[in-house]
C-alpha cells in the first residue's frame, strides 16, 4: 500500500477534495440554506487550494528534495554514509570537472 501525506488525508476526511457530492435535488430550499451551502463550498474550497499551495512551496519541494538525496547516500537503519554510493558520486563530479577543464583548454 502506498504511504499518503497528510494532506491526502486531509483531502480523504473532507470527503474527496471539494467535500462530499450532492446526493440530489434538494426542493424547497430557502435563501439562507442556500447562502450556508456556498459559503461551506467556499470554505472547503479554500481549504483545498491551501493544501495544493502548500504542496507546491518551494521551501516544500526544496525540503522534498533534499530528503530524498539524502535517502540515497544515508542508510536509514543505521544511519550511516552509504560510501559506494557516495564514491559513485564523486566519481561523476570528478568526470564532470574534467570535461570541462579539457574544453576550457580548447578554446
Amino acid at each position: 500500500m502506498a504511504e499518503q501525506s497528510s494532506s491526502d488525508l486531509t483531502l480523504q476526511a473532507r470527503g474527496g477534495p471539494l467535500g462530499p457530492e450532492p446526493t440530489g435535488p434538494r426542493p424547497n430550499r430557502s435563501p439562507e440554506q442556500i447562502e450556508r451551502d456556498i459559503k461551506a463550498t467556499r470554505a472547503r474550497l479554500a481549504g483545498t487550494v491551501d493544501d495544493i499551495a502548500e504542496r507546491v512551496a518551494p521551501k516544500t519541494l526544496l525540503a522534498r528534495a533534499k530528503e530524498s538525496a539524502r535517502a540515497q547516500v544515508v542508510d536509514p537503519v543505521t544511519g550511516q554514509p552509504r560510501y559506494e554510493r557516495l564514491g559513485a558520486v564523486a566519481g561523476v563530479v570528478l568526470l564532470i570537472v574534467t570535461v570541462r577543464v579539457v574544453r576550457a583548454r580548447r578554446r
